[in-house]
């Protein structure tokens, strides 16, 4: 989209790429002048994309691994040849997977602030979701089955001939239809473009259909019918019956929302090289990508701009509504792309659900080990707690090594303080490991005081010690209340 066409009352969004305007469906959408249509920048390497794809699939099939320089046999030549054609049977259902991944990431759905009506959510989108696939693989034609007996009966030299560049017409063709189809989405605002401009600068955009579900509305109807009773002498009256129809209706509106983002600082990468965090249903996507295609596949990664967002309305089919929100903004943006088309593309917003919806799951987990870590941590403390005080005992006796003493104590107060860490990790205190390390210097200090009880068994020892470590054993213990 231009700069230009924003400021205008109308806004557009078509674009021409190698002499095709996008959308190409002027019947539905009344085309602007043509100086106002903006020309995308194309890529050298776009050009080669369908002979690179025709290669790729080529390779793949099971006719190039029969051995044509030893005159095969015409069995081996037609099960390769029929071989052969499974596979692109497999290479198309592996396309229509591909696809409805990234029309299932296209799909948006919102309930606004009213209740979501699961039933009716998942019917409306299922019904989306089969006509962008049927938009998507209406025109595409199977691949033709040149094998006939009369072929076959030729010598085997033309056999092989012409069922090879029978196979090399149907990987052209599969390649063919398979950019069509991606212009084809593009036509049908299910797809994008991306535009590369100098010095790391891009331009791309791609389409939502945004389902709008609106209030649950119920309605009842009574009918009611009587039968008069002939019978003079009895005394029942008229007879009939009640018929109660319930109703509940779900409205939806029904929104082409169209995504722009310009970027710099941005990159192409491969699908497995790429660091991007991605949504549920991006993920859906890429791995949906079959190997042979994956090369093809490349992830744009860079700083976004500028975010344009045009939605609008066709619920109604007589009634249009353009709603344009330009917004600033700054930050990282990815989107997948196969050459100059968009698949789909997620934002900034969607990153930090999803590392929110990350965060919850990692947090989920780490509060159920806690949970199950606590107890055992209290009862290591208190456990080396009393062989730090037995090993006092026996030094006191003349038995022992002070060596023993001071591990041990140390390691009960270790214990001590991961078990004040994770009481606070499960009750969510403010600050935990202020409040860890406040009550593991109390800790550490009453255990100080239970040793020094020990040695004055068999020693003369000073009571100073012990009314200091108490002072700061109950100092400790209300600093660290502070950080709960």
């Amino acid at each position: 989209m231009s700069e230009a066409s924003v400021e205008t009352k109308d806004p557009t969004f078509e674009v021409s790429r190698a002499d095709r305007q996008f959308p190409s469906l002027t019947q539905v959408y009344r085309s602007p002048p043509k100086n106002r249509i903006r020309k995308l920048l194309q890529q050298p390497s776009d050009e080669q994309l369908p002979r690179q794809l025709s290669q790729a699939i080529s390779q793949r099939l099971p006719w190039h691994t029969i051995p044509l320089t030893e005159s095969p046999d015409r069995e081996t030549v037609a099960t390769a040849y029929i071989n052969s054609l499974k596979t692109l049977s497999e290479c198309y259902n592996e396309i229509r997977n591909v696809v409805l991944e990234a029309c299932r990431a296209n799909l948006e759905f919102r309930a606004n602030d009213n209740e979501t009506h699961k039933e009716a959510r998942d019917a409306v989108l299922g019904e989306k979701l089969d006509d962008m696939m049927t938009q998507a693989f209406a025109a595409w034609l199977p691949a033709k089955n040149s094998l006939t007996a009369n072929l076959l009966s030729s010598l085997p030299d033309v056999v092989v001939l012409k069922l090879n560049a029978s196979l090399s017409e149907e990987v052209a063709a599969f390649s063919r239809q398979l950019f069509e189809l991606l212009d084809r989405m593009v036509d049908t605002e299910l797809f994008g473009l991306v535009e590369w401009l100098p010095n790391q600068c891009c331009c791309y955009h791609f389409f939502r259909r945004v389902v709008i579900q609106g209030a649950e509305v119920r309605t009842q109807s009574t009918k009611e019918s009587f039968d008069e009773d002939t019978d003079s002498d009895s005394i029942r009256g008229p007879t009939g019956r009640r018929r109660v129809t319930s109703t509940r209706s779900v409205k939806h509106e029904i929104r082409f929302a169209r995504h722009q983002h310009e970027l710099i600082n941005a990159v192409r990468t491969s699908v497995r090289n790429s660091t991007v965090i991605m949504p549920p249903q991006i993920v859906r996507l890429v791995n949906s990508i079959p190997e042979w295609l994956y090369s093809f596949v490349e992830v744009i990664d860079g700083q976004i701009v500028r975010e344009l967002i045009i939605e609008r309305d066709v619920s109604v089919e007589d009634w249009t509504k353009v709603d344009v929100r330009d917004e600033p903004i700054m930050d990282i943006d990815p989107g997948i792309v196969i050459g100059p088309y968009v698949l789909s593309g997620w934002g900034s917003l969607e990153i930090r659900k999803e590392q929110e919806r990350r965060q919850a799951i990692e947090d989920a987990q780490t509060h159920r080990i806690n949970r199950r870590l606590e107890p055992a941590l209290i009862v290591a403390a208190i456990g080396l707690s009393g062989v730090a005080l037995g090993f006092q005992y026996r030094f006191s006796q003349g038995h022992g090594s002070f060596l023993f003493v001071m591990a041990t104590t140390a390691t009960a107060i270790v214990a001590a303080w991961q078990a004040f860490l994770t009481h606070a990790a499960l009750n969510r205190f403010a600050a935990p490991s202020h409040y860890a390390h406040s009550m593991a210097i109390g800790a550490a200090t009453v255990l100080m005081c239970a040793e020094w009880g020990v040695a004055r068994i068999f020693h003369s020892v000073s009571w100073v010690t012990p009314l200091a470590l108490g002072a700061i054993a109950f100092f400790a213990f209300q600093i660290g209340r502070l950080f709960r």
